[in-house]
């Protein structure tokens, strides 16, 4: 009976002991591999810019996907400056692209909505298609249901060298230019990618003031009106954030994020004379609303180097063929 026993005892201890031997080697396994990961250094932001930018220009072909959301509050000025009487304006946009550089081939195709809300208004919603293919120095564009071919006069080599139509290479360029810093690291669609932040600099506060400037400048009517913008204003209110994701195994960019918001209070300073066409400064400026403006965007790059060709429809090379007018040098020399 006790000899039944023991061998009960015997059979559970070395059922124990195989059970702790495996959570060992759990154990060892799982302390080897955080070593493994300590012992390989991180790739500093210097190193990246570098292997960012020859990744990119390395690259034979790519796909994206690019999401854009803008929205403009416009407000009254003085004691009407309420929510109620604001006008909303929203803007967004979603594009799906292909590029084979390698081919001189891209096809995208995307979609933009504008919606306006007012006071007493009902909301108007517009909403555009657009299906775009460029072949070599031939783009086809489908605008309401119909193709047009447009030649381009320079050759296919022209348009297309040094990368031009890259996307991936130009922002690995301005990566480069820019100062960063790393923000830790995060998985972008399956990819492990390091996270970097874009540290603001004189080249982004030009950048913030050129938009709000191209905004008033849209609400005015220029060039009907000369608008003027407060840089202090928007150096008190602008708020930038520029984010980076790069492939911890390729090195190529597989994300870029932007958000930028400010508020401006635009005035109007002068206006066209119609019998000069001249622009005429106004004796006292006219002060507009305050517009509080927020934008987004994102771009997410995928299928990088994949084999393929881009075909445009049937209904698209039969499209009529539009050759732009090309002026050359000595052209205008002649009118002179």
């Amino acid at each position: 009976m006790n000899k039944r026993k023991f061998k009960g005892n015997l059979s559970r201890d070395d059922d124990m002991k195989r059970v702790l031997l495996v959570i060992l080697i759990l154990a060892a396994l799982a302390i080897s591999g955080c070593t493994e990961n300590q012992d390989t250094p991180e790739k500093s932001v210097e190193d990246l810019k570098a292997l960012s930018l020859s990744a990119a220009e390395n690259l034979t072909s790519y796909s994206l996907k690019s999401t854009i959301s803008n929205i403009r509050t416009l407000n009254d000025r003085g004691e009407n400056a309420t929510a109620e009487n604001a006008t909303i304006i929203k803007e967004s946009a979603e594009t799906t692209a292909t590029v084979n550089l390698a081919g001189k081939q891209a096809h995208a195709r995307g979609s933009t909505t504008i919606e306006v809300e007012h006071r007493g208004s009902e909301r108007n919603t517009t909403t555009n298609e657009a299906d775009l293919y460029q072949m070599g120095n031939s783009t086809y564009i489908r605008d309401n249901g119909n193709w047009t071919h447009l030649q381009d006069p320079m050759t296919a080599e022209e348009i297309w060298k040094d990368g031009r139509n890259n996307q991936i290479k130009a922002m690995a360029e301005t990566f480069n230019i820019s100062q960063a810093e790393l923000a830790g690291s995060e998985n972008i669609n399956g990819t492990d990618a390091y996270k970097l932040r874009i540290i603001n600099g004189a080249a982004e506060s030009d950048a913030l003031y050129e938009t709000a400037f191209s905004m008033a400048a849209n609400l005015v009517s220029y060039p009907m009106f000369m608008p003027s913008v407060n840089r202090t204003e928007l150096n008190e209110t602008g708020r930038m954030e520029k984010t980076i994701w790069i492939s911890k195994n390729t090195y190529i960019p597989v994300k870029y994020e932007s958000k930028t918001s400010f508020k401006m209070t635009p005035i109007i300073v002068a206006g066209l004379d119609m019998n000069t066409s001249q622009m005429t400064m106004f004796n006292e400026s006219i002060e507009l609303g305050t517009v509080e403006v927020s934008m987004e965007s994102s771009d997410m790059y995928y299928d990088f180097d994949k084999p393929g060709t881009i075909a445009p429809p049937t209904e698209a090379l039969e499209a009529v063929i539009v050759r732009p007018v090309s002026i050359r040098p000595e052209d205008s020399q002649q009118a002179e």
